[in-house]
């Protein structure tokens, strides 16, 4: 059971922000709108954001490819919990229309603060579930976008379906280029 969304909504947030601002180096800077596209799936007003906002979060997103990049999972403890340290909790239940929740910031709290609060909380609920074998940068080698896997089986790799196939065809092809090579495939 997901009580409060901040698991879902969090991570994803996560990993959206961290592919957003920090996977494709040389790409122009966001604008406020492709920033707020980026984050409404994830429950957040995003009306809120402004573009004195933007720094703020791309530094923040580049703080959060260091949990998907930590191979160990006390290495990644400690990076949470730096993050943990710099936000402020303050849980309260709410409803505003999207039925009761629990919310980690207080009312009135900076956009930039809500976001914070909320992919540090996921991020946490991730780590204390599966640990880090759930979540990392993508397995093709030319990507360098995150991923996080809260699937049943646990087994995913890539970023996305794009990146799996392409792995697959690349290692089919040097099976292919092997075999052909391998004295044993030549008749004699």
């Amino acid at each position: 059971m997901d009580v409060n969304g901040y698991r879902s909504d969090g991570v994803g947030a996560a990993v959206a922000m961290v592919n957003f601002w920090t996977a494709d180096e040389g790409a122009a800077p966001p604008t406020v709108d492709a920033a707020r596209a980026m984050l409404a799936p994830y429950s957040f007003l995003v009306r809120d954001a402004r573009a004195a906002d933007l720094g703020p979060l791309a530094d923040w997103s580049a703080e959060l490819r260091r949990v998907f990049e930590a191979e160990r999972l006390e290495d990644a403890v400690d990076l949470v919990n730096g993050l943990l340290d710099r936000v402020s909790v303050r849980p309260r239940l709410v409803d505003h229309g999207y039925g009761l929740h629990v919310h980690y910031a207080l009312p009135g709290a900076a956009f930039v603060d809500r976001v914070r609060i909320n992919t540090a909380i996921g991020l946490a609920a991730l780590l204390a579930e599966y640990g880090v074998e759930r979540s990392g940068v993508c397995a093709e080698e030319r990507c360098e976008r995150v991923y996080a896997d809260t699937s049943r089986n646990g087994r995913r790799r890539f970023c996305s379906d794009t990146c799996a196939n392409r792995a697959n065809v690349a290692a089919h092809r040097a099976r292919k280029r092997a075999s052909a090579a391998s004295p044993s495939s030549h008749a004699t």
